[in-house]
Protein backbone atom coordinates (compact mmCIF):
# COMPACT_ATOMS: atom_id res chain seq x y z
CA UNK A 1 0.00 0.00 0.00
CA UNK A 2 1.17 3.65 -1.07
CA UNK A 3 1.66 5.73 2.12
CA UNK A 4 0.26 9.54 2.25
CA UNK A 5 3.39 11.52 1.85
CA UNK A 6 3.63 13.92 4.27
CA UNK A 7 6.27 17.17 4.56
CA UNK A 8 9.10 15.36 6.17
CA UNK A 9 9.01 12.48 4.04
CA UNK A 10 8.79 14.83 1.15
CA UNK A 11 12.06 16.14 2.09
CA UNK A 12 13.43 12.81 2.51
CA UNK A 13 12.76 12.24 -0.49
CA UNK A 14 14.55 15.16 -1.88
CA UNK A 15 17.71 14.96 -0.11
CA UNK A 16 17.79 11.37 -1.42
CA UNK A 17 18.24 13.06 -5.36
CA UNK A 18 20.85 15.78 -4.04
CA UNK A 19 23.58 13.60 -4.75
CA UNK A 20 22.76 13.49 -8.60
CA UNK A 21 22.01 17.35 -8.37
CA UNK A 22 25.58 17.48 -7.35
CA UNK A 23 27.14 16.01 -10.06
CA UNK A 24 24.96 17.45 -12.38
CA UNK A 25 25.79 21.44 -11.60
CA UNK A 26 28.44 21.66 -13.90
CA UNK A 27 26.63 20.13 -16.60
CA UNK A 28 24.26 22.62 -15.69
CA UNK A 29 26.03 25.39 -16.14
CA UNK A 30 27.62 24.55 -19.41
CA UNK A 31 24.35 23.56 -21.03
CA UNK A 32 22.32 26.38 -19.62
CA UNK A 33 19.29 24.38 -18.61
CA UNK A 34 18.17 21.90 -15.89
CA UNK A 35 17.19 18.96 -17.58
CA UNK A 36 13.22 17.92 -17.15
CA UNK A 37 14.03 14.62 -15.82
CA UNK A 38 14.67 16.59 -12.80
CA UNK A 39 11.78 18.18 -12.12
CA UNK A 40 9.95 15.20 -12.93
CA UNK A 41 12.00 13.55 -10.24
CA UNK A 42 11.14 16.73 -8.05
CA UNK A 43 7.59 16.09 -8.96
CA UNK A 44 7.90 12.60 -8.00
CA UNK A 45 9.36 13.44 -4.54
CA UNK A 46 6.58 15.47 -3.77
CA UNK A 47 8.76 18.72 -3.54
CA UNK A 48 5.84 20.67 -5.78
CA UNK A 49 2.93 19.38 -3.67
CA UNK A 50 4.49 21.45 -0.60
CA UNK A 51 2.92 24.83 -1.34
CA UNK A 52 0.22 23.23 -3.62
CA UNK A 53 -3.35 24.10 -2.36
CA UNK A 54 -4.56 21.17 -0.57
CA UNK A 55 -7.62 20.42 -2.51
CA UNK A 56 -5.74 19.41 -5.40
CA UNK A 57 -3.29 17.55 -3.73
CA UNK A 58 -1.32 20.06 -1.84
CA UNK A 59 0.26 18.97 1.89
CA UNK A 60 -1.11 21.91 3.37
CA UNK A 61 2.45 22.38 4.51
CA UNK A 62 4.47 25.54 6.52
CA UNK A 63 6.70 27.01 4.64
CA UNK A 64 9.55 25.86 6.44
CA UNK A 65 10.01 22.52 4.55
CA UNK A 66 9.83 24.24 1.40
CA UNK A 67 12.60 26.57 2.32
CA UNK A 68 14.45 23.92 4.01
CA UNK A 69 14.25 21.76 0.56
CA UNK A 70 14.41 24.90 -1.70
CA UNK A 71 17.84 25.76 0.43
CA UNK A 72 19.07 22.31 0.39
CA UNK A 73 18.48 21.74 -3.63
CA UNK A 74 20.71 25.32 -4.11
CA UNK A 75 23.53 23.79 -2.16
CA UNK A 76 23.91 20.92 -4.85
CA UNK A 77 23.37 23.84 -7.80
CA UNK A 78 22.33 27.01 -7.45
CA UNK A 79 20.52 26.92 -10.73
CA UNK A 80 18.11 24.13 -10.07
CA UNK A 81 17.49 25.47 -6.42
CA UNK A 82 16.52 28.96 -7.47
CA UNK A 83 14.33 27.23 -10.44
CA UNK A 84 12.66 25.05 -8.20
CA UNK A 85 12.19 27.28 -5.62
CA UNK A 86 10.58 29.37 -8.13
CA UNK A 87 8.45 27.17 -9.70
CA UNK A 88 7.37 25.29 -6.27
CA UNK A 89 5.96 29.06 -4.75
CA UNK A 90 4.32 30.02 -8.04
CA UNK A 91 1.27 27.64 -6.49
CA UNK A 92 0.92 28.98 -3.05
CA UNK A 93 -1.72 31.46 -2.25
CA UNK A 94 -4.10 30.17 -5.20
CA UNK A 95 -6.74 28.79 -3.04
CA UNK A 96 -8.03 32.54 -2.78
CA UNK A 97 -9.15 32.07 -6.61
CA UNK A 98 -12.59 30.45 -7.36
CA UNK A 99 -12.24 26.65 -7.57
CA UNK A 100 -12.84 26.87 -11.31
CA UNK A 101 -9.39 28.63 -12.08
CA UNK A 102 -7.54 25.55 -9.78
CA UNK A 103 -10.09 22.91 -11.55
CA UNK A 104 -8.30 24.70 -15.15
CA UNK A 105 -4.95 24.44 -13.90
CA UNK A 106 -4.73 20.93 -12.31
CA UNK A 107 -7.85 19.47 -12.85
CA UNK A 108 -6.47 17.15 -16.52
CA UNK A 109 -2.85 17.74 -15.13
CA UNK A 110 -1.68 17.35 -11.29
CA UNK A 111 2.04 18.14 -12.25
CA UNK A 112 1.08 21.77 -13.82
CA UNK A 113 3.44 24.19 -13.18
CA UNK A 114 3.32 28.61 -13.72
CA UNK A 115 6.40 30.48 -14.23
CA UNK A 116 5.12 34.44 -12.51
CA UNK A 117 6.32 37.96 -12.99
CA UNK A 118 4.61 40.44 -10.80
CA UNK A 119 6.26 43.65 -12.49
CA UNK A 120 2.89 45.16 -13.86
CA UNK A 121 4.24 45.31 -17.45
CA UNK A 122 0.92 43.94 -19.38
CA UNK A 123 -2.36 45.74 -20.00
CA UNK A 124 -6.06 44.40 -19.45
CA UNK A 125 -8.83 46.57 -20.96
CA UNK A 126 -12.67 45.60 -20.35
CA UNK A 127 -14.60 42.69 -23.03
CA UNK A 128 -17.70 41.15 -22.49
CA UNK A 129 -16.53 38.63 -20.00
CA UNK A 130 -13.92 39.00 -19.00
CA UNK A 131 -10.53 41.29 -20.43
CA UNK A 132 -8.07 41.70 -23.50
CA UNK A 133 -4.38 41.37 -22.45
CA UNK A 134 -1.32 42.43 -23.88
CA UNK A 135 2.07 42.78 -22.98
CA UNK A 136 5.71 41.41 -22.01
CA UNK A 137 7.00 39.93 -18.97
CA UNK A 138 11.30 40.20 -18.38
CA UNK A 139 12.72 37.18 -16.82
CA UNK A 140 10.01 34.19 -15.90
CA UNK A 141 11.95 32.06 -14.47
CA UNK A 142 11.40 28.33 -15.90
CA UNK A 143 9.21 29.80 -18.42
CA UNK A 144 9.75 26.36 -20.52
CA UNK A 145 8.68 24.22 -17.78
CA UNK A 146 5.04 25.34 -17.42
CA UNK A 147 1.83 25.35 -18.66
CA UNK A 148 0.64 28.74 -16.93
CA UNK A 149 1.62 32.04 -16.75
CA UNK A 150 0.67 33.93 -13.44
CA UNK A 151 1.47 37.86 -14.28
CA UNK A 152 0.60 41.59 -12.90
CA UNK A 153 -1.27 43.83 -15.13
CA UNK A 154 -2.44 47.04 -15.06
CA UNK A 155 -6.23 47.18 -15.90
CA UNK A 156 -7.01 50.30 -17.96
CA UNK A 157 -9.87 52.55 -19.07
CA UNK A 158 -10.98 53.78 -22.46
CA UNK A 159 -8.18 57.05 -21.72
CA UNK A 160 -5.34 54.66 -21.01
CA UNK A 161 -5.27 55.45 -17.13
CA UNK A 162 -4.49 53.13 -15.02
CA UNK A 163 -8.32 51.38 -12.84
CA UNK A 164 -6.92 48.62 -11.12
CA UNK A 165 -3.98 46.48 -10.13
CA UNK A 166 -4.42 42.76 -10.84
CA UNK A 167 -3.13 39.39 -11.31
CA UNK A 168 -3.78 37.21 -14.12
CA UNK A 169 -3.28 33.43 -15.32
CA UNK A 170 -2.82 32.69 -18.73
CA UNK A 171 -2.44 29.30 -20.31
CA UNK A 172 0.42 27.91 -22.28
CA UNK A 173 -1.79 28.33 -25.52
CA UNK A 174 -2.21 32.11 -24.95
CA UNK A 175 1.93 33.28 -24.47
CA UNK A 176 4.99 32.80 -26.59
CA UNK A 177 8.31 31.97 -24.95
CA UNK A 178 11.21 34.65 -26.62
CA UNK A 179 14.57 32.55 -25.30
CA UNK A 180 16.65 36.12 -23.94
CA UNK A 181 18.04 34.46 -20.69
CA UNK A 182 21.94 34.67 -20.61
CA UNK A 183 23.03 35.62 -16.97
CA UNK A 184 26.39 35.41 -15.80
CA UNK A 185 25.68 33.10 -13.20
CA UNK A 186 21.84 30.65 -12.86
CA UNK A 187 22.52 29.63 -15.94
CA UNK A 188 20.41 27.03 -16.25
CA UNK A 189 16.58 28.73 -14.38
CA UNK A 190 15.92 29.79 -18.00
CA UNK A 191 14.61 32.92 -17.00
CA UNK A 192 13.20 34.03 -21.05
CA UNK A 193 10.90 36.76 -21.63
CA UNK A 194 7.16 35.98 -22.08
CA UNK A 195 5.11 38.19 -24.76
CA UNK A 196 0.71 37.82 -24.41
CA UNK A 197 -0.76 39.80 -27.40
CA UNK A 198 -4.56 40.67 -27.22
CA UNK A 199 -5.35 36.87 -25.48
CA UNK A 200 -8.91 36.90 -23.85
CA UNK A 201 -8.92 36.44 -20.33
CA UNK A 202 -12.06 35.14 -18.44
CA UNK A 203 -12.77 37.41 -15.27
CA UNK A 204 -12.57 33.97 -13.45
CA UNK A 205 -8.95 33.94 -13.99
CA UNK A 206 -8.47 37.69 -13.19
CA UNK A 207 -7.62 39.17 -9.47
CA UNK A 208 -7.24 42.47 -8.05
CA UNK A 209 -4.87 43.35 -5.33
CA UNK A 210 -6.91 46.40 -4.63
CA UNK A 211 -10.16 44.94 -4.14
CA UNK A 212 -10.18 41.19 -3.97
CA UNK A 213 -11.42 39.45 -0.65
CA UNK A 214 -10.65 36.38 0.65
CA UNK A 215 -11.74 33.04 -0.59
CA UNK A 216 -14.02 30.77 1.87
CA UNK A 217 -11.78 28.52 0.68
CA UNK A 218 -8.60 29.77 1.48
CA UNK A 219 -6.24 28.05 3.85
CA UNK A 220 -4.55 29.72 6.87
CA UNK A 221 -1.23 29.80 5.79
CA UNK A 222 -2.88 31.44 2.69
CA UNK A 223 -3.15 34.69 4.88
CA UNK A 224 0.49 34.75 4.95
CA UNK A 225 1.68 38.15 3.80
CA UNK A 226 2.86 37.56 -0.07
CA UNK A 227 6.11 39.22 -0.04
CA UNK A 228 7.41 37.41 2.92
CA UNK A 229 6.42 34.04 1.07
CA UNK A 230 8.16 35.65 -2.32
CA UNK A 231 10.98 37.11 -0.87
CA UNK A 232 11.74 34.47 1.06
CA UNK A 233 12.11 32.24 -1.93
CA UNK A 234 14.63 34.09 -2.92
CA UNK A 235 16.58 34.35 -0.32
CA UNK A 236 17.21 29.95 0.16
CA UNK A 237 19.18 29.68 -3.09
CA UNK A 238 21.91 32.29 -1.79
CA UNK A 239 22.12 30.71 1.92
CA UNK A 240 22.58 27.53 -0.15
CA UNK A 241 25.01 28.65 -2.61
CA UNK A 242 26.96 29.97 0.90
CA UNK A 243 27.02 26.30 2.76
CA UNK A 244 27.96 24.92 -0.47
CA UNK A 245 30.76 27.38 -0.72
CA UNK A 246 31.92 27.02 3.34
CA UNK A 247 31.94 23.14 2.82
CA UNK A 248 35.15 23.84 0.92
CA UNK A 249 36.30 24.59 3.42
CA UNK A 250 35.88 21.80 5.58
CA UNK A 251 39.58 20.48 5.67
CA UNK A 252 41.98 23.41 6.00
CA UNK A 253 43.97 23.63 2.81
CA UNK A 254 45.50 27.06 3.25
CA UNK A 255 42.86 29.36 1.75
CA UNK A 256 40.71 31.49 3.22
CA UNK A 257 41.83 32.49 6.97
CA UNK A 258 40.25 30.02 9.62
CA UNK A 259 39.16 33.36 11.88
CA UNK A 260 37.00 34.65 8.56
CA UNK A 261 35.31 30.56 7.96
CA UNK A 262 34.08 31.02 11.70
CA UNK A 263 32.50 33.78 10.80
CA UNK A 264 31.03 33.38 8.18
CA UNK A 265 29.45 29.92 9.47
CA UNK A 266 28.80 32.02 12.45
CA UNK A 267 26.43 34.73 10.46
CA UNK A 268 24.82 31.91 8.16
CA UNK A 269 23.40 29.95 11.20
CA UNK A 270 22.56 33.20 13.15
CA UNK A 271 20.28 34.27 9.27
CA UNK A 272 18.79 30.20 9.42
CA UNK A 273 17.88 31.21 13.35
CA UNK A 274 16.49 34.33 12.58
CA UNK A 275 14.37 32.95 9.45
CA UNK A 276 13.00 29.60 11.66
CA UNK A 277 11.43 32.06 14.08
CA UNK A 278 10.16 34.37 12.21
CA UNK A 279 8.09 32.06 9.60
CA UNK A 280 6.94 30.31 13.06
CA UNK A 281 5.56 33.47 14.71
CA UNK A 282 3.83 34.12 11.05
CA UNK A 283 2.56 30.80 10.70
CA UNK A 284 1.25 30.67 14.58
CA UNK A 285 -0.41 34.49 14.37
CA UNK A 286 -2.41 33.22 11.20
CA UNK A 287 -3.26 29.64 12.11
CA UNK A 288 -4.59 31.75 15.57
CA UNK A 289 -7.18 33.75 12.80
CA UNK A 290 -5.31 36.91 13.35
CA UNK A 291 -3.19 38.98 10.77
CA UNK A 292 0.72 39.46 11.13
CA UNK A 293 1.27 43.00 11.85
CA UNK A 294 3.95 45.78 10.72
CA UNK A 295 6.43 45.24 13.08
CA UNK A 296 5.80 41.47 12.41
CA UNK A 297 5.78 41.60 8.98
CA UNK A 298 9.07 43.94 8.67
CA UNK A 299 11.25 42.37 11.23
CA UNK A 300 10.68 39.24 9.23
CA UNK A 301 11.49 41.16 5.54
CA UNK A 302 14.81 42.90 7.75
CA UNK A 303 16.28 39.27 8.43
CA UNK A 304 15.62 37.87 5.46
CA UNK A 305 17.10 40.26 3.58
CA UNK A 306 19.99 40.46 6.31
CA UNK A 307 20.03 36.57 5.04
CA UNK A 308 21.33 37.49 1.92
CA UNK A 309 23.77 40.40 2.53
CA UNK A 310 25.53 38.13 4.77
CA UNK A 311 25.38 35.05 2.49
CA UNK A 312 27.54 37.05 -0.27
CA UNK A 313 29.82 38.22 2.63
CA UNK A 314 30.47 34.66 3.39
CA UNK A 315 30.93 33.59 -0.05
CA UNK A 316 33.40 36.65 -0.36
CA UNK A 317 35.18 35.68 1.91
CA UNK A 318 36.14 32.33 0.77
CA UNK A 319 36.35 32.88 -2.84
CA UNK A 320 38.89 36.24 -2.51
CA UNK A 321 41.50 33.75 -0.80
CA UNK A 322 41.07 30.48 -3.24
CA UNK A 323 44.80 30.36 -3.14
CA UNK A 324 44.33 27.77 -5.79
CA UNK A 325 42.23 25.88 -4.31
CA UNK A 326 41.25 22.21 -5.99
CA UNK A 327 37.80 23.58 -5.48
CA UNK A 328 38.43 26.89 -8.06
CA UNK A 329 35.79 25.32 -10.42
CA UNK A 330 32.75 25.37 -8.06
CA UNK A 331 33.39 28.35 -6.20
CA UNK A 332 34.07 30.35 -9.42
CA UNK A 333 30.56 29.18 -10.26
CA UNK A 334 29.08 29.35 -6.56
CA UNK A 335 30.39 32.94 -7.31
CA UNK A 336 28.78 34.00 -10.62
CA UNK A 337 25.42 32.13 -9.27
CA UNK A 338 25.50 34.33 -6.24
CA UNK A 339 25.81 37.78 -7.86
CA UNK A 340 22.72 37.05 -10.19
CA UNK A 341 20.56 35.69 -7.39
CA UNK A 342 21.41 38.53 -5.68
CA UNK A 343 19.97 41.19 -8.48
CA UNK A 344 16.50 39.76 -7.58
CA UNK A 345 14.10 42.61 -6.24
CA UNK A 346 13.87 39.83 -2.69
CA UNK A 347 17.64 40.88 -2.01
CA UNK A 348 17.15 44.88 -1.86
CA UNK A 349 19.09 45.87 1.21
CA UNK A 350 18.99 49.50 0.93
CA UNK A 351 15.47 50.05 0.56
CA UNK A 352 14.55 47.43 2.98
CA UNK A 353 16.70 48.52 6.00
CA UNK A 354 15.82 52.22 5.90
CA UNK A 355 12.00 51.30 5.56
CA UNK A 356 12.53 48.86 9.00
CA UNK A 357 14.87 51.68 10.19
CA UNK A 358 12.12 54.41 10.06
CA UNK A 359 9.65 52.09 11.80
CA UNK A 360 12.56 51.26 14.50
CA UNK A 361 12.49 54.78 14.98
CA UNK A 362 8.91 54.66 15.47
CA UNK A 363 8.53 57.52 11.75
CA UNK A 364 6.01 56.91 9.13
CA UNK A 365 5.99 53.38 7.12
CA UNK A 366 3.75 53.20 4.21
CA UNK A 367 6.15 51.37 1.86
CA UNK A 368 5.30 47.83 0.31
CA UNK A 369 8.41 46.28 0.14
CA UNK A 370 8.87 43.63 -1.99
Amino acid sequence: MRRTPTPESVLGAVRDLLPGISASAAAVDRSGAVEPEVIDALHDAGYFSLLKPPAFGGLDSAPEVYLTATRELSRSCMSTGWLAGWLGVNSWGLSIREEAVLQEIWGADDRALLCSSYAPTGRLQRVDGGFRLSGRWARCTGARHCAWLSVAALRVGGDGAAQDFMAVLVPRTDFVIEPTWNGLGLRGIGADDVLVQGAFVPDHRTFSWLHGGQSVTATPLDRLPQPTVFTLAGTMPLLGGAQRVLATQAVDNGSAPLSRVAMSHSDIELSLLQIRRNVADLVDCVRSGAQPDAEMVLRTRRDQVMACERALRAVGAVVSDTGGSDDAEVLERVWRDMQTACKHVSSNVEQVLAVAGRFALGLNVDDLIW
